[in-house]
């Protein structure tokens, strides 16, 4: 199996709407509290706070063009992104379903993505900053 069908197919495993992905990213399930509590050794208050650090490199009020890889399904970024009404936002990610899940979430908020694309395919932008996830 080529590695795209494994990142493909784990998405799906997870539920294709990522409520088991997005769960144990936020620790907000009883499943993804499990997870974050047996792999990461994280509480939701633990959890929440990497969450804070990790997302507070966005300064506030941030107006420029940022990339984000990956963007998941968004359900990370997308909450602080609704309060930078100035910024351009353009989202990656190497599952053609994780990019569909996030452009949903987008459609579903007050502000739009600037542009969505996979990784390898189309141009991006000129960037003032770039947020990239990393593991625990």
């Amino acid at each position: 199996m080529s590695r795209h069908d494994e990142i493909k197919n784990a998405y799906k495993s997870l539920g294709g709407e990522a409520t088991f992905y997005d769960g144990m990213l936020t620790c907000s399930t009883l499943p993804g509290k499990a997870v974050c509590k047996l792999v990461w050794n994280m509480n939701k208050r633990k959890n929440d706070r990497y969450l804070e650090l990790a997302l507070s490199g966005i300064p506030q009020g941030f107006g420029g063009r940022m990339l984000e890889v990956p963007v998941g399904t968004g359900v990370l970024s997308m909450p602080v992104y609704e309060r930078l009404p100035d910024a351009d936002i353009t989202c990656l990610d190497y599952s053609p379903d994780m990019m569909e899940r996030a452009r949903r979430q987008a459609e579903n908020a007050a502000w739009k993505m600037s542009a969505l694309c996979r990784v390898m395919r189309g141009n991006c932008p000129s960037l003032t900053a770039v947020l990239t996830s990393c593991c625990r």
